[in-house]
């Protein structure tokens, strides 16, 4: 059979038309990116509940110092009103997730630093009892009685990190099938 040539033919063109539809179903991330970024919340909402790290490890205990005079959420990290958990956000933009939250005072709690107070004077409000002495709390103005201007020197406040952004392995896992499964609802249809 030397010198004979074989040709097969066959026609791909139904074949190509149905590949091309789904590469263009697949650059349409917009409905993945956002079940992902719901998922986001979600997961971080948890890990709010159980003030830890992504990587699983707790979150630095509250000083005393500032567990004295926290008024509410004393039992939680990292929540006062709440409004540090309750905002976070995701945004889709350009086939990009963008997943993190809108609170200037985020990055001093993700990262921790130093907080410097600059020295300042202001009135202080105390409560004098009857015998002329001076209680040594402040005490709200309307329950005051006695006011003094005081000085108060430059300080410094150690901010210790306490990571709440970031994606566990587990969240890692299911980022990813939530991506197959939109991969593979894009195949299928």
């Amino acid at each position: 059979m030397a010198g004979t040539t074989s040709t097969i033919e066959f026609d791909s063109t139904d074949a190509l038309r149905k590949i091309n539809m789904v590469a263009a179903q697949l650059t349409i991330v917009y409905p993945m990116l956002r079940n992902m970024g719901d998922y986001l919340i979600t997961s971080h909402m948890r890990r709010f509940e159980k003030q830890i790290s992504p990587d699983g490890t707790p979150w630095k205990a509250l000083s005393p110092r500032y567990l004295k005079t926290k008024r509410k959420n004393k039992d939680k990290i990292l929540q006062f009103n709440g409004y540090l958990k309750n905002n976070m956000r995701y945004q889709v933009e350009n086939d990009e997730l963008l997943f993190g939250s809108d609170r200037p005072y985020a990055a001093i709690h993700q990262f921790g630093g130093d907080i410097n107070i600059a020295a300042r004077s202001q009135q202080a409000y105390f409560n004098q009892k009857k015998d002329g002495s001076i209680g040594q709390l402040f005490v709200k103005k309307k329950k005051s009685n006695f006011a003094q201007w005081v000085t108060i020197g430059a300080y410094k406040i150690q901010m210790p990190a306490r990571p709440f952004l970031g994606t566990s392995e587990a969240d890692n896992n299911e980022l990813v099938a939530i991506a197959q499964r939109h991969l593979e609802r894009q195949t299928n249809s």
